[in-house]
């Protein structure tokens, strides 16, 4: 895995299958990490829970995880978040 910057310093990491986080993916993780469940998510960015949902379940696609624990260890290892 490799972490990279787009043009708004967003960092984004280059999964296992080579396809990078978007911003928005970005942003979800980062709330998961806050401790936020998938419906306050959703509130915040002005989504649904189940669009919420399935975008933690492309994030764990691509980074190889199907638990949520893992995929923000994961992210701030690789520090994508904070």
């Amino acid at each position: 895995m490799s972490v990279r910057y787009v043009y708004d310093g967003a960092p984004v990491v280059d999964g296992l299958l080579g396809t990078p986080l978007s911003a928005r993916e970005v942003e979800v993780l980062q709330l998961v990490a806050d401790g936020y469940s998938n419906g306050q998510v959703g509130q915040e960015l002005g989504l649904s829970a189940s669009t919420i949902k399935a975008h933690l379940a492309r994030i764990g696609r691509r980074l190889g995880s199907g638990d949520r624990a893992h995929l923000v260890a994961l992210a701030m290892r690789t520090e994508i978040i904070h």
